[in-house]
């Protein structure tokens, strides 16, 4: 008969561990802020649920509803998939400007000037594209792959590019394309500045 006693004592214990859980849980709502719970008005965000302020939309951002979790990129702005959501929605570049080239027997130096809007992003970087015409304007073909360039073609992220290996008395078509972390989100053509070459002017 001495079981009684210890199957009493157990549920007890049981139910004065279930008290202090719920307790527990009504002091976790109480300790609850009512100012960090109440939903963020419209213009302003809360990345992450807790005991955090709303912050307000970022420069080219808005929130229209209430409650909002991120805020929602302006027509024609975008966000990475990295950027946090602190950070200002951004576009892509417009095109570089003052491109120039060199040309000797052996190589052709492009250079041209950074676009004169970023965007708001610093990881800028350039592609080159190449077409070798002939004499009428539609007999034009893509020549990357009989090129030579330094230090690469693509991916550039100084404003110049050597070019080797080309053809003499041919005539070429360079466009160096300026880019930034949210050009492919773009509908539109990426910017780009155009110079022809004439391989006889060397």
């Amino acid at each position: 008969m001495h079981g009684q006693p210890l199957y009493s004592s157990t549920v007890a214990l049981e139910q004065n561990l279930a008290r202090q859980i719920a307790a527990g849980r009504c002091e976790v709502r109480r300790r609850t802020s009512p100012q960090f719970s109440e939903a963020c008005q419209p213009g302003f965000f809360k990345a992450y649920a807790g005991n955090t302020n709303c912050s307000k939309c970022p420069p080219h951002c808005f929130s229209y509803g209430e409650g909002a979790a991120i805020c929602r990129c302006e027509t024609g702005f975008f966000r990475a998939e990295r950027d946090p959501p602190s950070m200002a929605c951004t576009r892509p570049p417009s095109s570089p400007r003052n491109l120039l080239f060199n040309l000797n027997d052996t190589s052709l130096i492009l250079e041209w000037s950074p676009p004169s809007d970023t965007g708001g992003r610093r990881d800028l970087t350039y592609n080159v594209q190449c077409k070798r015409c002939g004499p009428e304007p539609d007999q034009c073909q893509f020549c990357e792959e009989e090129l030579r360039y330094l230090p690469r073609r693509l991916g550039l992220t100084n404003a110049t590019v050597t070019v080797m290996d080309f053809s003499a008395h041919a005539n070429y078509t360079f466009e160096i394309e300026s880019l930034n972390g949210v050009s492919e989100m773009s509908s539109f053509p990426h910017p780009v500045a155009i110079v022809t070459v004439s391989t006889d002017q060397g």
